[in-house]
């Protein structure tokens, strides 16, 4: 069975970035894609002095996660134009185990913000590093203008051409990370 592994880099309990993440998962049930709440592996912030004493245990685990993954769906905000300080930080961790740490797997970016750009600079930015990072990047997709484009209560994106763009791209992902299986 395949497994895609869906993470936000967003740290805040009522983070946009996480319901749009969760809407795709809803939207391919059959897809193997598995929310990962990035908030359960909260850890200091990266220091060479810490890691002396060890790399975390949630860490580890979150490593060992990734690494059974098949693909990957990052949806992260846009922090003064840049990737959140969480997330760095999550990244930081895991290129002490390995610089890698995607695995050479596909993975699809997304954003959303209340803004009308939907985060797109700092997506530029990791789309530049994914490769570094050991991942296959299949796609990017920035969501701006969240409250127009977002029905809240009914958990769904509005426009259907943004729904068909972002079933696009998932099922792209879902293709190459089936097509990586059988490599």
């Amino acid at each position: 069975m395949k497994k895609i592994i869906a993470i936000t880099g967003s740290n805040n309990p009522d983070s946009i970035n996480e319901k749009f993440v969760r809407y795709l998962i809803s939207e391919f049930p059959d897809a193997g894609i598995e929310f990962v709440d990035l908030k359960d592996f909260n850890v200091p912030i990266y220091s060479q002095a810490i890691e002396e004493m060890g790399i975390p245990e949630k860490i580890k685990k979150l490593f060992q996660i990734f690494t059974g993954a098949d693909g990957f769906i990052l949806a992260s905000p846009e922090h003064n134009g840049l990737p959140s300080a969480f997330l760095k930080n999550i990244i930081d961790w895991l290129s002490r185990i390995d610089q890698q740490f995607f695995g050479q797997k596909p993975i699809l970016l997304l954003s959303t913000s209340p803004g009308v750009t939907g985060g797109r600079t700092h997506l530029q930015l990791l789309a530049g590093l994914v490769g570094r990072w050991g991942g296959h990047l299949v796609g990017q997709y920035s969501l701006g203008s969240f409250t127009e484009n977002f029905d809240v209560g009914k958990k769904e994106v509005e426009t259907r051409s943004i729904r068909e763009k972002l079933n696009e791209l998932v099922s792209t992902l879902v293709e190459m990370e089936t097509e990586h299986l059988q490599n």
